[in-house]
């Protein structure tokens, strides 16, 4: 929503200043805790464990989004459909139910797995122990500060590199087995989603991450809504709009809402809603769901909204319903869903 800034890329519980939002976490949390029945863990690790539904969600509808958007990025990248953890991107009060809760221990574990996506397909399952990609082992903790995604953004970085052929083994340890599993990837268009926790309704694009908040997960009403939201920063990292605004020299603080800086913002937003309906279409969600979304969110009367960086919401809808028009002509000519108001594919950084 608050295009191309930088997201903290603070994966789960990593700073201690942020306690606040956790403690929000854990209450936003019961009503989930109290649909079903739970095994007999702390309260800190029930919360991680029910947070991980938010995670198989965002895993699965950012991978579908990615995979159908093949072909609209110069710099297409294999996709796996797998999020992993370790122990260090915890906080010291969340470590131990992060190991109460998944069984973590110094290799990185399966977080998610995206649905239908090629790991699942190929047998992975969660909490097994990654302890080597083809071969080579996974970065270590040594000199990483505890809290900090240091460790986990290396270990992406190594299973990027390690799926660059389209294909990887990995070695897994579940229980007190070994197993080999090969995964062949899908390609798509790269981009990481992460789930943060944070008691503000919020999502973060930076080229690289799409992020989005605990709070606005649980506010959204179902997938397709989920997918909106994804969708719209998911296009940010697409249309390559941080580096484009930088290479302008434009400004996102308190400068951002004035002149030059706001109306420049305000086009990628704008961009940025319109092309997520079409990738919305094509990995198989309701691009109707992008009106439903924004018109509720619209109608709390947030700030941003009324901002001169971004359009308002009735403004939005607008160009929603638009394109959706487009969409469904081209559904009936049978054709498949293709904007008209950018050149894609783009080269990285263009």
């Amino acid at each position: 929503m608050f295009a191309c800034r930088r997201p903290t890329v603070i994966r789960r519980f990593g700073s201690r200043k942020n306690q606040l939002s956790y403690r929000f976490l854990a209450v936003l949390i019961a009503s989930l805790l109290a649909a079903a029945p739970v095994a007999a863990e702390s309260p800190l690790a029930q919360s991680l464990t029910a947070m991980r539904g938010f995670d198989q969600r965002v895993t699965t509808i950012g991978f579908r989004l990615a995979a159908a958007s093949d072909g609209w990025c110069a710099d297409p990248a294999w996709l796996p459909g797998l999020e992993l953890h370790e122990i260090t991107q915890y906080g010291a009060d969340w470590r131990a139910a992060a190991v109460e809760a998944f069984g973590l221990d110094d290799d990185p574990a399966v977080l998610a797995l995206a649905a239908n996506g090629p790991a699942a397909g190929a047998g992975l399952q969660l909490d097994d122990h990654v302890t080597s990609i083809d071969g080579a082992p996974l970065p270590g903790a040594a000199g990483v500060a505890q809290g900090s995604f240091d460790r986990g953004a290396r270990i992406l970085d190594a299973l990027d590199a390690a799926f660059a052929d389209g294909h990887a083994s990995l070695a897994v340890r579940r229980g007190d087995r070994t197993l080999a599993i090969e995964v062949a990837a899908v390609r798509g268009c790269p981009t990481r989603f992460q789930l943060i926790p944070a008691a503000r309704l919020n999502a973060l694009a930076d080229g690289q991450y799409v992020q989005i908040t605990t709070a606005l997960a649980d506010y959204v009403a179902d997938d397709d809504e989920l997918a909106a939201v994804l969708a719209h920063e998911f296009a940010h990292n697409l249309l390559h709009h941080r580096a484009r605004l930088d290479a302008a020299h434009i400004s996102r603080g308190l400068l951002g809402n004035f002149g030059r800086n706001a109306r420049l913002i305000r086009e990628t937003e704008d961009d940025a809603d319109r092309l997520s309906v079409y990738l919305m279409a094509r990995a198989g969600y309701d691009p109707q769901a992008a009106v439903r979304f924004w018109t509720r969110f619209g109608r709390r009367g947030l700030s941003f909204l009324s901002a001169p960086t971004h359009s308002n919401w009735r403004q939005r809808i607008a160009l929603f319903e638009a394109e959706i028009a487009k969409i469904r002509a081209a559904a009936i000519a049978g054709r498949p869903p293709d904007p008209d108001f950018v050149h894609l594919p783009l080269p990285s950084g263009g």
